[in-house]
């Protein structure tokens, strides 16, 4: 069976002419070194049914980017950052606000009790990925969100769920992640599960930025490892063979 594209032509061309199914792929950065973007391109290819699990960005202005550059935008969005503001912060600042206005901390327990259920996003987010039936294509944007909000180890474990699934089942996904910032075993975790690792860096030279596209990692295939100088043009991320 050929193999599938990450939406990158020139990305394919350094891999395995794409990836097979069943592959999972990490992207990592600083913030604003283009992981975003790099996802909407992952999201943007019509070989697969494409669901897009937001945590940062709304639906709109995620669609909005995709159609700027010319790519699909007709996908699934799963804005998880939506629905967490409002089912937490909206509540969270709810509750400011009557602490702000004098409301008493009975009347808060109150309305904290009310009809209020606390959604677990980890399970959430396996379990939407459970439903997926094949061939399917996932976007998790960003994996940030569930590290900074949950235990890693229920994380990590969650991740080996989603991972087998996507084995199994003959989908692939794209996890991005920011780089540098967790611990050694989380970001070890992390890296051991998936197929390949990107990372997207920058050097500032003088008046400009030089960008570059690292391929660390190709599960089976090390003689893939290299480095690749990008740019940005009307294609999105394109990288330099």
């Amino acid at each position: 069976m050929s193999n599938t594209s990450v939406g990158i032509e020139e990305l394919d061309k350094a891999l395995m002419n794409g990836i097979p199914e069943g592959y999972t792929i990490l992207v990592m950065g600083p913030p604003g070194a283009g992981m975003e973007l790099f996802a909407k391109q992952f999201a943007s290819v019509n070989e697969q049914s494409v669901t897009y699990f937001s945590t940062n960005e709304r639906t709109g202005d995620l669609k909005a980017a995709m159609k700027k550059f010319g790519w699909n935008a007709d996908i699934n969005v799963v804005n998880i950052g939506t629905k967490y503001y409002e089912n937490v912060l909206a509540r969270k600042l709810e509750i400011s606000r009557f602490r702000q206005e004098g409301i008493t901390m009975k009347d808060i327990r109150q309305f904290e009790k009310g009809t209020y259920k606390e959604i677990n996003f980890v399970t959430f987010l396996t379990y939407e990925i459970s439903k997926l039936d094949p061939p399917f294509r996932i976007v998790i944007d960003s994996l940030d969100f569930f590290f900074e909000n949950y235990d890693h180890h229920e994380v990590l474990s969650a991740m080996r769920t989603i991972i087998a699934h996507i084995q199994h089942k003959g989908g692939v996904a794209l996890f991005t992640m920011l780089k540098e910032v967790y611990d050694a075993k989380t970001v070890s975790g992390v890296e051991g599960m998936v197929d390949a690792i990107i990372e997207l860096e920058r050097d500032r030279e003088e008046l400009e930025f030089r960008k570059y596209l690292v391929i660390r990692k190709v599960r089976n295939y090390p003689d893939k490892v290299k480095i690749l100088p990008y740019s940005i043009t009307r294609k999105g991320i394109t990288p330099s063979l």
